[in-house]
Protein backbone atom coordinates (compact mmCIF):
# COMPACT_ATOMS: atom_id res chain seq x y z
CA UNK A 1 0.00 0.00 0.00
CA UNK A 2 2.55 2.20 0.65
CA UNK A 3 4.08 1.77 -2.65
CA UNK A 4 1.19 2.77 -4.45
CA UNK A 5 0.68 5.78 -2.02
CA UNK A 6 4.31 6.96 -2.71
CA UNK A 7 3.95 6.52 -6.26
CA UNK A 8 0.72 8.71 -6.05
CA UNK A 9 3.18 11.43 -4.86
CA UNK A 10 5.58 11.22 -7.71
CA UNK A 11 3.11 11.86 -9.95
CA UNK A 12 3.33 15.82 -10.05
CA UNK A 13 7.35 15.57 -10.03
CA UNK A 14 7.58 13.82 -12.87
CA UNK A 15 5.01 15.55 -14.78
CA UNK A 16 6.86 18.95 -13.69
CA UNK A 17 10.09 17.46 -14.54
CA UNK A 18 8.59 16.24 -17.73
CA UNK A 19 7.56 19.71 -18.47
CA UNK A 20 9.57 22.34 -21.32
CA UNK A 21 9.18 25.93 -21.54
CA UNK A 22 10.71 28.25 -24.09
CA UNK A 23 11.24 31.82 -23.81
CA UNK A 24 10.37 34.15 -26.42
CA UNK A 25 11.97 37.84 -26.62
CA UNK A 26 9.08 39.95 -27.07
CA UNK A 27 11.04 43.35 -26.61
CA UNK A 28 14.12 45.26 -26.67
CA UNK A 29 15.43 48.43 -25.02
CA UNK A 30 18.48 49.88 -25.44
CA UNK A 31 20.38 52.70 -23.92
CA UNK A 32 23.75 54.10 -25.65
CA UNK A 33 26.01 57.09 -24.55
CA UNK A 34 28.20 58.69 -26.67
CA UNK A 35 30.40 61.75 -26.38
CA UNK A 36 33.85 63.26 -27.95
CA UNK A 37 36.09 66.25 -27.01
CA UNK A 38 38.61 67.42 -30.13
CA UNK A 39 40.78 70.36 -30.20
CA UNK A 40 40.92 72.72 -33.15
CA UNK A 41 44.37 74.61 -34.12
CA UNK A 42 45.05 75.90 -37.56
CA UNK A 43 44.12 79.51 -39.84
CA UNK A 44 41.32 80.70 -41.57
CA UNK A 45 40.01 83.59 -43.90
CA UNK A 46 37.39 86.17 -42.44
CA UNK A 47 35.80 88.18 -45.99
CA UNK A 48 36.20 91.60 -45.63
CA UNK A 49 33.63 94.53 -46.82
CA UNK A 50 35.69 95.39 -49.79
CA UNK A 51 36.22 91.83 -50.99
CA UNK A 52 39.32 91.16 -49.74
CA UNK A 53 39.79 88.60 -47.03
CA UNK A 54 42.42 88.73 -43.69
CA UNK A 55 43.39 85.47 -42.22
CA UNK A 56 43.61 84.79 -38.30
CA UNK A 57 44.84 82.02 -36.19
CA UNK A 58 41.71 80.18 -34.79
CA UNK A 59 42.23 77.82 -31.37
CA UNK A 60 39.26 76.49 -29.59
CA UNK A 61 37.96 73.14 -28.13
CA UNK A 62 34.43 71.34 -28.83
CA UNK A 63 32.68 68.74 -26.88
CA UNK A 64 29.40 66.96 -27.15
CA UNK A 65 27.73 64.09 -25.33
CA UNK A 66 24.79 62.17 -26.55
CA UNK A 67 22.33 59.85 -24.91
CA UNK A 68 20.43 57.55 -26.76
CA UNK A 69 16.91 54.96 -26.20
CA UNK A 70 15.73 52.91 -29.02
CA UNK A 71 12.83 50.41 -28.28
CA UNK A 72 12.07 47.67 -30.28
CA UNK A 73 8.55 46.27 -31.16
CA UNK A 74 7.08 43.75 -33.93
CA UNK A 75 4.85 44.21 -35.95
CA UNK A 76 5.00 42.96 -39.39
CA UNK A 77 8.44 42.78 -38.82
CA UNK A 78 10.97 44.69 -36.74
CA UNK A 79 10.61 48.28 -36.35
CA UNK A 80 12.69 50.39 -33.57
CA UNK A 81 11.63 54.17 -32.01
CA UNK A 82 15.17 55.79 -31.86
CA UNK A 83 15.15 58.58 -29.34
CA UNK A 84 18.36 61.07 -28.86
CA UNK A 85 19.43 64.10 -27.23
CA UNK A 86 22.52 65.40 -27.81
CA UNK A 87 24.73 68.66 -26.11
CA UNK A 88 27.29 70.50 -27.88
CA UNK A 89 29.45 73.18 -26.65
CA UNK A 90 32.85 75.07 -28.32
CA UNK A 91 34.65 78.03 -28.13
CA UNK A 92 37.28 79.54 -30.92
CA UNK A 93 39.34 82.25 -30.39
CA UNK A 94 39.92 84.46 -33.45
CA UNK A 95 43.54 86.19 -33.57
CA UNK A 96 44.54 88.36 -36.03
CA UNK A 97 47.98 88.99 -35.31
CA UNK A 98 47.01 92.80 -36.83
CA UNK A 99 45.92 95.98 -34.31
CA UNK A 100 43.79 97.30 -37.23
CA UNK A 101 41.58 94.29 -36.54
CA UNK A 102 39.88 92.92 -32.88
CA UNK A 103 40.76 89.41 -31.76
CA UNK A 104 37.34 87.73 -30.56
CA UNK A 105 36.28 84.31 -29.56
CA UNK A 106 33.15 82.86 -30.59
CA UNK A 107 31.27 80.26 -28.05
CA UNK A 108 28.35 78.00 -29.71
CA UNK A 109 25.97 76.17 -27.53
CA UNK A 110 23.37 73.69 -29.37
CA UNK A 111 21.02 71.11 -28.05
CA UNK A 112 20.01 68.52 -30.41
CA UNK A 113 16.83 66.40 -29.78
CA UNK A 114 16.33 63.55 -32.36
CA UNK A 115 12.92 61.46 -32.81
CA UNK A 116 13.49 58.53 -35.57
CA UNK A 117 10.98 55.54 -36.09
CA UNK A 118 13.14 52.07 -38.58
CA UNK A 119 12.25 49.30 -39.39
CA UNK A 120 15.01 46.45 -39.80
CA UNK A 121 15.34 44.80 -43.53
CA UNK A 122 17.68 42.56 -42.22
CA UNK A 123 18.53 40.71 -38.98
CA UNK A 124 21.69 38.62 -38.13
CA UNK A 125 24.01 38.13 -34.59
CA UNK A 126 26.25 40.74 -35.70
CA UNK A 127 24.70 43.39 -37.32
CA UNK A 128 20.85 44.95 -38.79
CA UNK A 129 20.44 47.08 -41.37
CA UNK A 130 17.65 49.04 -41.23
CA UNK A 131 15.60 52.05 -43.66
CA UNK A 132 14.42 54.66 -41.36
CA UNK A 133 12.46 58.37 -41.24
CA UNK A 134 13.04 60.92 -38.79
CA UNK A 135 14.41 64.60 -38.07
CA UNK A 136 16.57 66.62 -36.02
CA UNK A 137 16.46 69.90 -33.97
CA UNK A 138 18.93 72.18 -33.47
CA UNK A 139 17.98 74.88 -30.82
CA UNK A 140 21.22 76.77 -30.75
CA UNK A 141 23.09 80.28 -29.19
CA UNK A 142 25.95 81.69 -30.75
CA UNK A 143 27.73 84.51 -28.63
CA UNK A 144 30.63 86.90 -29.39
CA UNK A 145 33.09 87.87 -26.59
CA UNK A 146 35.86 90.57 -27.72
CA UNK A 147 39.69 90.89 -26.46
CA UNK A 148 39.38 93.54 -23.34
CA UNK A 149 36.16 94.27 -24.19
CA UNK A 150 36.39 96.71 -27.23
CA UNK A 151 33.23 96.23 -28.52
CA UNK A 152 29.95 95.22 -27.09
CA UNK A 153 29.57 91.19 -26.67
CA UNK A 154 26.85 90.03 -29.13
CA UNK A 155 24.52 86.89 -28.84
CA UNK A 156 22.39 85.21 -31.37
CA UNK A 157 19.54 82.59 -31.36
CA UNK A 158 18.41 80.36 -33.82
CA UNK A 159 16.62 77.39 -33.93
CA UNK A 160 16.27 74.56 -37.24
CA UNK A 161 14.24 71.38 -38.11
CA UNK A 162 15.85 68.75 -40.39
CA UNK A 163 13.49 66.04 -41.75
CA UNK A 164 14.87 63.24 -43.75
CA UNK A 165 14.53 59.54 -45.25
CA UNK A 166 17.49 57.08 -44.86
CA UNK A 167 18.94 53.72 -44.11
CA UNK A 168 22.05 52.63 -42.37
CA UNK A 169 23.37 49.51 -40.69
CA UNK A 170 24.26 48.69 -37.04
CA UNK A 171 27.20 47.01 -36.62
CA UNK A 172 28.20 45.28 -32.92
CA UNK A 173 31.97 44.98 -32.27
CA UNK A 174 31.86 43.26 -28.49
CA UNK A 175 31.88 44.59 -24.87
CA UNK A 176 28.62 46.63 -25.77
CA UNK A 177 30.16 48.44 -28.04
CA UNK A 178 28.77 49.19 -31.85
CA UNK A 179 29.30 51.13 -35.26
CA UNK A 180 26.39 52.91 -37.04
CA UNK A 181 27.35 54.37 -40.52
CA UNK A 182 24.58 55.98 -42.35
CA UNK A 183 23.56 57.45 -45.50
CA UNK A 184 20.25 60.19 -45.47
CA UNK A 185 18.27 61.77 -47.83
CA UNK A 186 17.94 65.00 -45.85
CA UNK A 187 15.48 67.91 -46.73
CA UNK A 188 17.24 71.42 -46.40
CA UNK A 189 17.34 72.83 -42.80
CA UNK A 190 13.62 74.98 -41.58
CA UNK A 191 15.10 78.11 -39.47
CA UNK A 192 12.04 78.83 -37.36
CA UNK A 193 11.51 80.54 -33.32
CA UNK A 194 8.26 78.44 -32.91
CA UNK A 195 7.03 75.12 -33.90
CA UNK A 196 3.87 76.70 -34.62
CA UNK A 197 5.36 79.08 -37.41
CA UNK A 198 6.45 76.28 -40.12
CA UNK A 199 4.29 76.64 -42.56
CA UNK A 200 3.59 74.03 -46.01
CA UNK A 201 5.31 76.42 -48.02
CA UNK A 202 8.70 75.83 -45.42
CA UNK A 203 8.72 72.46 -46.18
CA UNK A 204 8.59 72.77 -49.72
CA UNK A 205 11.21 74.78 -50.29
CA UNK A 206 13.49 72.73 -48.20
CA UNK A 207 12.63 69.62 -50.27
CA UNK A 208 13.83 71.76 -53.83
CA UNK A 209 17.02 71.89 -51.80
CA UNK A 210 17.61 67.90 -50.17
CA UNK A 211 20.89 66.15 -50.49
CA UNK A 212 22.75 63.28 -49.57
CA UNK A 213 24.25 62.70 -46.05
CA UNK A 214 27.00 60.21 -44.76
CA UNK A 215 28.12 59.90 -41.53
CA UNK A 216 29.43 57.24 -39.03
CA UNK A 217 28.34 57.11 -34.89
CA UNK A 218 30.39 55.06 -32.18
CA UNK A 219 28.12 53.86 -29.52
CA UNK A 220 28.12 51.82 -26.39
CA UNK A 221 25.09 50.56 -25.25
CA UNK A 222 23.24 48.81 -22.37
CA UNK A 223 21.05 46.50 -23.32
CA UNK A 224 17.20 45.53 -21.11
CA UNK A 225 15.11 41.89 -22.82
CA UNK A 226 11.98 41.09 -21.88
CA UNK A 227 10.77 37.23 -22.52
CA UNK A 228 7.14 35.90 -22.81
CA UNK A 229 7.15 31.96 -21.49
CA UNK A 230 6.03 29.55 -23.85
CA UNK A 231 5.50 26.06 -23.49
Amino acid sequence: MRKYILLLLLIPLINLAQEEYTYKQVMKRTFTISGSSSQENGQTLIPLLDGDFISAKVEGRSSSISLGLRQEFKFIGVFAVDLSASYHFGTLTYDFSNPEYNNYEEVEEMIVPHLGLQYSVLNTNFFTVYASIGAHAYLASLGYTYVNDLLEPYDYNYNLLIPYFGAGAILAVGNGWRVRPFINYQIDPIYFDDFSEIEPADLESAFDNAGLVTGVVFEIQINQYRYRRTR
